[in-house]
């Protein structure tokens, strides 16, 4: 009896083991082609179509980056490159830049959507660059 349990528990390790051999005979491990980046927020700053976001940086530093709020909306033929995330209790604000094959695919801002949040500020249009861009980088170092 012990060897035809012997036998039955060593047919069912080796067909547990075929899958994983199989699985590593076909290359393994494959590249996402999704990559993302994280920065925390300091700051957001909102105005009439544009949000100015304060994130850091390596050390001590701070940069900015300006996400055009158009960005949020679907239009025909462009899915929508902006998500605002509301920002679960206990957590610090955060950034995610996701990129699809390497190149920019959206932002998503996980943040109090309440504006009366200290994270929350207001700029005034004059001061924000209005240049039209279809993309964003984050330069953290």
């Amino acid at each position: 009896m012990n060897i035809k349990k012997g036998l039955l528990f060593t047919f069912i390790c080796a067909m547990l083991a075929l899958p994983m051999m199989a699985e590593e005979a076909k290359g393994g491990h494959q590249k996402a082609d999704i990559t993302y980046q994280t920065a925390p927020i300091y700051k957001v700053l909102d105005s009439k179509d544009f949000y100015v976001v304060l994130y850091g940086k390596y050390g001590a530093k701070i940069g900015t980056v300006t996400i055009p709020k158009k960005w949020a909306t679907w239009q025909k033929d462009t899915p929508r490159k902006l998500s605002l995330r509301q920002l679960p209790s206990k957590m610090g604000a955060f950034m995610t830049l996701v990129k699809k094959d390497n190149e920019f695919h959206k932002v998503i801002l996980t943040v109090p959507l309440d504006h009366t949040n200290r994270l929350w500020g207001i700029i005034n249009d004059t001061k924000v660059d209005k240049s039209e861009k279809d993309s964003i980088e984050l330069e953290l170092r």
